[in-house]
């Protein structure tokens, strides 16, 4: 997607997700972060892992606060690898949790396999979130800027040249959305860096919690070329903005 209001990426759908419920209950669980029973089968100690590790877009006024916590949350690792079923298990605020749930939908992970096939699989995950763990100079240096009463970094639409995307993930339509059968819209603002990064995403608007954070989770994973002024690359704010269209998703179906 690039920023025109105009242009709309289709997200991609999770159609897996819609597997009967009793199917799921039927099918093999497996837990993660706890002992396995020692009348499981060695040959199903298998805990699925996720393809590409990611961390979960920070909840945006908690990161400026500098608050920090943590979420916890089940769900369940389907036979393509997508999360479904996710609930809260437990979270020291709400926001944490809504951006956890939402980098979990976005991911994908690898099902345990038995006899060569991929089998169901029950996983929690909890999170801990630290406002500056795994930022470099640079990032910590962009996010002492924000928090500053009038961060003195330049909205894109200000620059010489504005950044262009490299690399879009299409964006994975909220579980909540898809089963309730709604299309929604959010706008993302973002802080593009030098390198092309994607970093503190902040939800401007959104149809809902699930959209906003949804839309953030798929940002954080894309990368630009970075803007120019008097012909270098620097750091700046770029509103991005995402569509979930339910009436497209489903004549694609």
């Amino acid at each position: 997607m690039n920023t025109s209001p105009s242009r709309r990426l289709s997200p991609a759908t999770p159609l897996t997700a819609m597997r009967s419920l009793p199917a799921l209950l039927a099918s093999l669980t497996i837990a993660l972060g706890t002992t396995l029973s020692a009348q499981t089968p060695a040959s199903d100690r298998l805990a699925p892992k996720s393809v590409r590790a990611t961390a979960p877009a920070y909840p945006y006024q908690l990161l400026i606060q500098g608050k920090e916590g943590s979420a916890e949350v089940q769900f369940t690792i389907e036979y393509s690898g997508k999360a479904i079923l996710a609930s809260v298990v437990s979270a020291s605020d709400p926001a944490f949790a809504k951006a956890l749930l939402a980098d979990i939908e976005a991911n994908e992970f690898l099902p345990p396999r038995i006899n060569g096939q991929p089998k169901l699989a029950q996983a929690q995950l909890r999170y801990s979130f630290n406002s500056t763990a795994g930022l470099d100079a640079t990032a910590r240096q962009i996010l002492a800027e924000l928090r500053k009463p009038m961060p003195a970094i330049p909205r894109a639409d200000l620059l010489d040249k504005k950044p262009a995307p490299s690399r879009q993930d299409q964006p994975v339509y909220p579980y909540s959305l898809l089963s309730d059968g709604v299309s929604g819209r959010a706008e993302i603002e973002v802080v593009i860096d030098t390198t092309g990064r994607v970093l503190f995403p902040r939800i401007v608007s959104a149809t809902n919690d699930d959209v906003g954070y949804a839309a953030a989770a798929a940002v954080t994973r894309w990368r630009y070329q970075p803007g120019q002024k008097a012909g270098q690359p620097v750091d700046s704010r770029l509103t991005i903005t995402i569509n979930y269209d339910q009436a497209k998703m489903a004549a694609s179906w």
